[in-house]
């Protein structure tokens, strides 16, 4: 009996590792954009989430729904207006600014997948490569690169640039 409940404690404490990791990306001038994780008491990757945006005028930390087994990566995207948009898949849309970082909220700036008839209808060029490329699945959006959780466990999250991965597409928001 007491040999179980030695494992029990074990197999506990192992799903306690509270540590926060954190995956980040500058997308102005002195101004960042984060996604802090940090570990749910649970025995599989299920995480407390954090939108983070750093800026020299200031700092915003909002939470996000959490993860219980659904979340796998989050895009984002900067928007023709300027606003910047966290697009959490099922989970729907964060909209915000750096300058100063608030959360906003926007009716003209949509997360619904645009309809195309043809390939060719969304196709645009990029003029030079420090300009993003255009959304695949959004209109007027520009895709930055994508916050994704890892197998690794010394790096479970991890931001992939544009220009290093394809966007990927996310499922419908719920």
């Amino acid at each position: 009996m007491r040999k179980l409940i030695l494992v029990l404690i074990g197999i506990a404490a192992t799903g306690c590792n509270l540590e926060t990791h954190r995956a980040q990306v500058e997308v102005e001038d002195g101004a960042s954009v984060a996604l802090v994780i940090s570990p749910m008491f649970s025995l599989q990757s299920d995480w407390h989430r954090k939108l983070s945006i750093e800026t020299p005028a200031g700092a915003l930390v909002s939470d996000l729904f959490e993860d219980t087994g659904w979340w796998r990566g989050s895009n984002l995207y900067r928007h023709s207006s300027g606003a910047y948009v966290l697009h959490e898949g099922q989970a729907g849309c964060v909209l915000f600014r750096v300058s100063p970082p608030e959360l906003i909220s926007d009716p003209a700036i949509s997360c619904n997948k645009t309809e195309r008839t043809s390939d060719g209808d969304m196709v645009q060029t990029r003029t030079s490569p420090e300009e993003l490329p255009p959304s695949k699945f959004y209109k007027d959006f520009e895709y930055i690169g994508r916050f994704e959780e890892t197998s690794r466990r010394q790096e479970p999250i991890i931001f992939i640039g544009a220009d290093e991965k394809t966007e990927a597409e996310l499922p419908e928001i719920l």
